[in-house]
């Protein structure tokens, strides 16, 4: 079972080019190290703070416990605080409403991230509208819903509904119009609590390193 471990943080006034140096030589290489693949770093453009967002894959709870409890990880948090602000992380598991047969790196995409809490007792309702009109709608506007996530350690709201796109204008096509706001006033309306939303750009920090890795293997 895939586990997110995502971390939010801004980067420290001053600090951006010795920030942006310490990830790549040091950070990004000691999570990959210790388990944690680092699948998205991103930007919010749109939205609530803190302004980056950190993904990090693991293939269990259990290997993800344990690259959190090693020494390496605690002295490269340790030295990434030197460098941010504003720094909480969550956990989280698939809610099984979405298909997900490989969750991997989608370099160069953009993200339309949505956050809520189910209304107690809606469960099952909720479930039906989510993968018989909400996604289905969402992937006819050509926005890709690759992944669906419950957090289980961190704050709230406690689902996270991910979709992505090949740039900004793509996904502000798809939110502007009737048939996006129709599924989303039924769902606020009906079924969830707590609703709010982001607009991600990628970094560049994460898969630009891969993306370039690609290319050089096919030479």
């Amino acid at each position: 079972m895939a586990v997110l471990f995502n971390q939010h943080w801004d980067i420290a006034p001053g600090k951006q080019q010795a920030y942006s140096d310490f990830l790549m030589t040091y950070y990004n290489p000691t999570l990959d190290k210790i388990g944690i693949k680092l699948v998205g770093g991103y930007y919010v453009t749109v939205g609530m703070g803190p302004r980056i967002i950190a993904v990090g894959l693991a293939q269990s709870l259990h290997e993800l416990e344990g690259a959190l409890a090693s020494s390496e990880y605690e002295d490269i948090t340790n030295r990434l605080m030197e460098f941010v602000s504003h720094y909480h992380s969550k956990i989280l598991i698939p809610t099984g409403r979405v298909k997900m047969d490989d969750y991997k790196v989608q370099t160069g995409l953009w993200k339309f991230n949505q956050y809520w809490n189910i209304v107690p007792g809606a469960e099952k309702e909720y479930t039906d509208f989510v993968t018989s009109d909400f996604i289905p709608t969402q992937e006819k506007l050509g926005l890709a819903v690759p992944a669906g996530w419950r957090v289980v350690v961190g704050s709230g709201p406690y689902i996270l509904a991910e979709a992505s796109a090949g740039n900004l204008v793509d996904i502000a096509r798809a939110i502007d119009s009737d048939e996006f706001r129709r599924v989303t006033l039924k769902l606020k309306s009906s079924f969830v609590t707590d609703y709010h939303s982001r607009i991600l750009a990628p970094t560049g920090r994460i898969d630009l390193p891969i993306f370039m890795k690609e290319m050089l293997a096919k030479f």
